[in-house]
């Protein structure tokens, strides 16, 4: 019997398994630097540009941009920092403003200025989410080479010092997240927006997931080269981007120049979170990572996105994500289409405008038997055409009823790691 144990919302789910397991967890090393010093280094000896102090001497206004409360970027140790060396510098307080680059998703709260900010920031700091919506609050700066109109906050290209800020995963179409995403999506208009992610379809012929949008892929990556260029148009002065382990814990950080910074965060996200197996696995236990990463439904998906080829065509994924904020509706009745024509059709004639996630998951259900453990009811995992258990041990239990014994079981306890076979696998 093996005792595992596994992160759900706020808290944990166990149960006991009749057989050994093996567990996938990144392994990055222990830094020689605490997290504080991380950051301040990547502040002070930056790649490519001048120091932010040093940036920041003379200037009037800032705007940082920053991830919302459904992601874990280690925010509320790097934005003090930022802003101590902004007042440093001579930069009135009044001129400071930290925005949620949500892009179209509606996270932001004011209540949570504390948990991403910290206690001292948050009563006096100008906080606030970027409004993909509203026409008023946003400005036309160019058009990419793929023919997306970008349209960006006018708070962010009216800062005097424009900082842009983020955490580098795995990314299951942009490749990596973090960099050149706190402006598109993260400060862009609802347009542009889809018109970039549209990119993860491939509409000539049979419409289907783009194979160039995927984890680990940059370079002729449609997706990313058009956010690349659609920054270019109003760069960011200064990028930082953090990489975290598996207990939420800032293990380096990259300052600097928006492409320098991000390349080298993904190359060390690409040599620790991505696992190598020798083989698929008959059945693959997956968390979400509890809280944030399993707020909702969207935030969840990413967990078997990213991992179901970890598992053997026929076999079985056990997805743990609480879900207590729900679920797009507009997602709900994509994926419980029971005609993959029509699901397809939709995207073709532009009544389904995101279809990639539908896709996604169609693909994940025709490989592999998946048994969601949710806080939502059983009828909305059923919408998605995931099998519902209330509980881990009930999830167990009726994966035995889907699948021969497995001989191999692993576990996971992040979803935003990924798998890739080894040659032998391959």
């Amino acid at each position: 019997m093996t005792k595992v144990r596994l992160p759900y919302g706020k808290g944990y789910m166990e149960t006991q398994i009749p057989a050994d397991v093996e567990e996938l967890r990144s392994n990055y090393p222990v830094p020689s630097l605490d997290e504080y010093a991380l950051v301040a280094a990547a502040l002070d000896e930056p790649l490519g540009t001048p120091p932010l102090e040093e940036l920041a001497r003379g200037k009037r206004s800032a705007v940082i941009l920053i991830a919302c409360r459904t992601r874990r970027t280690g925010s509320h140790i790097y934005v003090p920092l930022i802003v101590e060396r902004l007042l440093r510098a001579g930069m009135p307080r009044e001129g400071i403003t930290v925005i949620t680059a949500t892009g179209s998703h509606d996270n932001f709260r004011p209540q949570d200025a504390e948990l991403l900010l910290g206690p001292e920031l948050a009563p006096w700091i100008r906080f606030e989410g970027h409004d993909c919506h509203s026409p008023e609050k946003l400005r036309y700066v160019g058009t990419t080479s793929r023919g997306t109109e970008v349209r960006l906050s006018q708070r962010y290209l009216d800062a005097d010092l424009k900082i842009a800020t983020g955490r580098v995963t795995c990314h299951y179409f942009a490749g990596f997240s973090g960099g050149r995403k706190a402006i598109l999506p993260g400060v862009s208009a609802l347009s542009t927006i889809r018109q970039n992610h549209s990119f993860a379809v491939l509409r000539d012929g049979e419409i289907q997931v783009n194979p160039t949008t995927a984890n680990g892929i940059l370079e002729g990556n449609p997706i990313h080269e058009d956010m690349l260029e659609a920054a270019s148009f109003a760069p960011p002065d200064f990028t930082l981007n953090t990489v975290l382990n598996a207990n939420h814990q800032i293990v380096a950080a990259f300052g600097g120049e928006m492409r320098q910074a991000h390349e080298q965060a993904a190359d060390l996200v690409r040599r620790h979170d991505f696992l190598k197996i020798d083989a698929p696995y008959d059945w693959l236990i997956v968390s979400s990572g509890g809280a944030p990463y399993d707020v909702n439904g969207i935030q969840a998906i990413k967990a078997p996105i990213n991992l179901y080829k970890a598992v053997r065509p026929g076999g079985a994924l056990v997805l743990l994500a609480e879900c207590p904020e729900g679920i797009p509706e507009w997602l709900l009745q994509a994926t419980e289409l029971n005609d993959p024509g029509e699901l397809r059709q939709r995207i073709r004639d532009g009544r389904l405008i995101l279809g990639h996630n539908a896709l996604w998951l169609e693909e994940i259900r025709n490989h592999c038997h998946v048994v969601m453990v949710s806080a939502m009811p059983e009828s909305t995992v059923l919408r998605l055409g995931f099998q519902y258990a209330p509980t881990l041990s009930a999830a167990i239990g009726k994966v035995y009823g889907l699948t021969i014994s497995p001989e191999r079981i692993g576990v996971t306890y992040s979803g935003t790691v990924t798998c890739v076979a080894t040659s032998s696998a391959q």
